[in-house]
């Protein structure tokens, strides 16, 4: 693309932010700028969200026909599918991801979500409980009102459709501020709105750093309810901030994926879900499986043919569709990683493979890195990383990698790889997670609910009937068919 929507996008206007102030965003993998993008402050979300309000309470989004609406994110995939491959090269020169994984899955994806909400909201229901001759008592659904989500940048377009796509189908209107570090696709997602046909101020988009856009938008009375993806730290700050107006929150704070691997499964198999699970997006992923839990019989087998695996892997442009890893988003993030590695050498675990030294420190071009002899107790198996690191742990029986597993704070996602059916459901059972994957388990689909356990949040991503009560009041009416009424106290 030659250019980007660079100005807030409130009540279906394009206007630069109160300040006049404006963010860089940076290509990682060049160091070149690609848009100078109006920076938003506490006077942008006032807008943004007194525009949220207003179309909510005053507007016809919440009281329309909900085929209509329905309609309307059908037609908003269907814009985005039309420009697959300009929002697939915006995120891969944003962050950094191959165009090969933006052009294949994330853009073609995020249509998807949009498809698959459309036929949500003319099957929102409620309850009817008649346990009374005359009464009857009704249990009603009802749209929330404004949401505030708040999305990261390792998925730029994708996470902004599973923000918006249940929160419009539940008749809410939202302002939407991506990470600042990856605004683009969000900002087009905007300017398509607008075509679409979205009245206005049903979707907002504003452009804006934590601590000021983010904060004032938590903050503000306005909202009814904060939906954010993100880091675990920031969302305890969040949900600090967000106690004073008492408003419902979702978070999905991030995991510590753990891969159970025992002796019966099929080690190709393995081998390749394991490489992809830790090293697609360069591990800058929420459930990357960066912790593998091996049995001591095939530990040595499996590690040999998963660094052979692992070496091959083509690193270089983004934009090459031959390369398979690209760069990390962002400097900052890569010394990060860069920090979590000397810290496992520190601790005592033994880097078996690694890539050449960082040119310098604007260089995001981190390669595949793998431990071994990692114990739980060492920061690598207990911290996420979100980087392309493995951190390798040997078991002797099952009990103890069921206990390997579940010692982490984080419960986001596990797997499990063998052949015996009846085991790997027991194991399920026990390990505590929100989504437990059996042999590479099922393609990703917005109907399936995104649960997390422990510090990987609270609230439920996605899903039907989730999604409903998540952005939805719920709402009881009595009523009564008697004619005569007793006073009281007689």
């Amino acid at each position: 693309m030659a250019s980007w929507p660079n100005q807030l996008f409130i009540d279906n206007k394009w206007i630069d932010g109160a300040s006049g102030k404006t963010w860089s965003v940076v290509n990682p993998a060049t160091g070149e700028t690609l848009a100078n993008v109006a920076l938003a402050e506490a006077a942008d979300v006032d807008r943004a969200v007194t525009a949220a309000r207003r179309a909510f309470d005053e507007g016809e989004w919440r009281r329309m026909d909900p085929l209509h609406r329905g309609r309307l994110l059908y037609k908003f995939a269907e814009r985005i599918r039309a420009s697959l491959d300009d929002l697939a090269m915006t995120d891969t020169l944003n962050i950094g991801k191959p165009i090969r994984d933006t052009r294949g899955w994330d853009a073609p994806v995020s249509a998807d979500l949009f498809e698959t909400y459309a036929g949500l909201p003319d099957k929102i229901h409620g309850k009817c409980y008649s346990s009374f001759a005359d009464n009857m008592t009704m249990q009603v659904r009802e749209p929330m009102g404004v949401i505030a989500a708040i999305t990261p940048w390792n998925y730029p377009l994708t996470n902004a459709a599973i923000k918006l796509a249940p929160i419009l189908a539940t008749g809410n209107t939202v302002v939407l501020k991506p990470s600042e570090v990856s605004p683009l696709t969000a900002l087009m997602l905007g300017q398509m709105a607008l075509e679409v046909g979205f009245p206005p101020g049903v979707i907002n988009v504003i452009h804006g750093t934590g601590a000021e856009a983010g904060a004032a938008l938590i903050k503000h009375p306005g909202v009814d309810k904060i939906t954010f993806t993100g880091r675990y730290e920031t969302g305890a700050q969040m949900l600090e901030a967000a106690k004073s107006g008492m408003k419902g929150v979702l978070m999905e704070l991030g995991g510590k994926t753990p891969t159970l691997v025992f002796p019966d499964a099929p080690l190709e198999n393995v081998v390749n879900a394991v490489v992809t699970g830790v090293f697609i997006n360069l591990g800058q992923v929420c459930v990357a499986g960066s912790r593998l839990l091996v049995h001591e019989s095939q530990h040595d087998e499996l590690l040999e043919r998963i660094i052979a695996k692992a070496k091959g892997l083509r690193q270089g442009d983004p934009t090459d569709p031959n390369t398979q890893l690209g760069c990390l988003a962002t400097p900052l993030h890569c010394q990060s990683v860069v920090k979590r590695v000397e810290q496992g050498k520190k601790e005592g675990a033994k880097c078996v493979l690694s890539g050449p030294a960082l040119k310098s420190e604007a260089d995001c071009f981190f390669a595949p890195t793998i431990f071994d002899q990692v114990t739980p107790n060492m920061t690598l198996a207990r911290e996420e990383v979100f980087g392309p690191v493995l951190s390798v742990l040997t078991y002797r029986n099952e009990d103890e990698a069921v206990r390997m597993a579940n010692d982490c704070d984080f419960g986001l996602m596990a797997n499990i790889w063998s052949a015996d059916g009846t085991r790997a459901l027991r194991l399920a059972r026990q390990l505590k997670a929100g989504k437990i994957a059996i042999n590479g388990g099922g393609g990703f689909r917005g109907s399936s609910p995104v649960y997390g356990f422990k510090r990987s949040g609270f609230g439920t991503e996605l899903g039907y009937e989730e999604a409903a009560n998540e952005y939805c009041h719920t709402k009881v009416i009595l009523y009564s068919m008697s004619t005569e009424k007793s006073p009281w106290p007689e």
